[in-house]
């Protein structure tokens, strides 16, 4: 693995430290949500309760071409973090990909990204899932680990959801039916104008 220099990983941990600190409204009884928030809330999400920013990154996807979040501007994002071996993970992809399905061509992504850490995770591993099952969402594997160390709650699967001006929304450890009619409900209303 690679060293990492000394001021990314005080980079990665200040924007670690930010995205726990605002990511939890539940613990704050003072904070008026928005209706879209609160749907969010009560499906389980912890929600920004201001602006920030999603920091950007660029990671390979299974092709070898960069992708950047921040060319998803003007697109709603699922950032979804996992690995072929956590089963929560791959229970939930199924429905990542019906989701996908219905609501890409309207502004949607999703952007997967996994770590290769062998001999647990490799690279033919995440090729041979995808493949395997069909997949044709976007599965960025980040090798260089760029995006898992700032998105990384600890636990997978971690799902971010970003707005079509690049802010974070949600965030929401643990897996979920992604095709239930509330999710597809709040995310329709997240879409983009056009």
């Amino acid at each position: 693995m690679k060293k990492l220099n000394k001021s990314f990983t005080v980079t990665a941990f200040l924007v670690s430290l930010l995205l726990f600190s605002l990511s939890g409204a539940s613990a704050q009884q003072d904070v008026e949500l928005t209706p879209l928030q609160e749907e969010l809330y009560n499906m389980g999400f912890g929600v920004f309760t201001e602006e920030v920013e999603a920091p950007d990154f660029t990671v390979p996807d299974l092709e070898g071409s960069q992708v950047s979040l921040s060319n998803q501007k003007g697109k709603l994002v699922l950032l979804n973090l996992w690995a072929t071996w956590c089963p929560p993970c791959r229970e939930e992809m199924p429905s990542m990909q019906e989701l996908y399905d219905r609501l890409e061509p309207r502004g949607f992504t999703i952007l997967a990204i996994s770590a290769p850490q062998p001999p647990r995770e490799t690279e033919e591993k995440i090729r041979g899932y995808i493949g395997e099952n069909g997949f044709n969402f976007p599965v960025l594997i980040d090798s260089e680990f760029q995006a898992f160390p700032i998105y990384n709650t600890g636990s997978i699967p971690t799902s971010y959801l970003i707005d079509p001006e690049g802010n974070l929304v949600a965030r929401l450890t643990g897996s979920i039916d992604w095709t239930s009619p509330g999710i597809v409900d709040i995310l329709e209303k997240m879409l983009p104008r056009s």
